[in-house]
C-alpha cells in the first residue's frame, strides 16, 4: 500500500470530518500508518485495542468508506412504542 497516498487522503478526511467519533477513526489510521503499536493507539484515543484493531480492519477491507457508521451502536431502546410517542412531562400523562 502507498503510505503517502494514504497519509495525504486520511489527512484530508480528517480536517473534513465534522463528528468526533469519525475523526478519531481516521486518527487511528492516521497512527497506525506510522507505525505506531496498536496499544499506544488505544491509549491515545482512549479506546480499547480490540476497537482499534477493529478500525484498522474496516479500512483494510474496505478503505475509508469501510469507517462509515451505519447507525450508532449503543444500548437498545427499552421504552415501548407507545410510550415514545409522549411529549412534555412524562408524569403530567400519567396523573389519574
Amino acid at each position: 500500500m502507498d503510505h503517502t497516498a494514504s497519509f495525504q487522503e486520511i489527512q484530508t478526511a480528517m480536517k473534513q470530518a465534522k463528528k468526533r467519533r469519525m475523526y478519531e477513526r481516521y486518527q487511528t489510521l492516521y497512527l497506525y500508518l506510522q507505525g505506531a503499536e496498536v496499544e499506544e493507539i488505544a491509549h491515545t484515543i482512549n479506546r480499547s485495542a480490540k476497537t482499534v484493531k477493529g478500525y484498522i480492519g474496516a479500512y483494510e477491507t474496505g478503505g475509508l468508506s469501510g469507517l462509515q457508521m451505519n447507525h450508532s451502536p449503543g444500548a437498545p431502546v427499552r421504552l415501548p412504542a407507545n410510550k415514545r410517542t409522549c411529549t412534555g412531562n412524562p408524569a403530567v400523562h400519567h396523573i389519574a
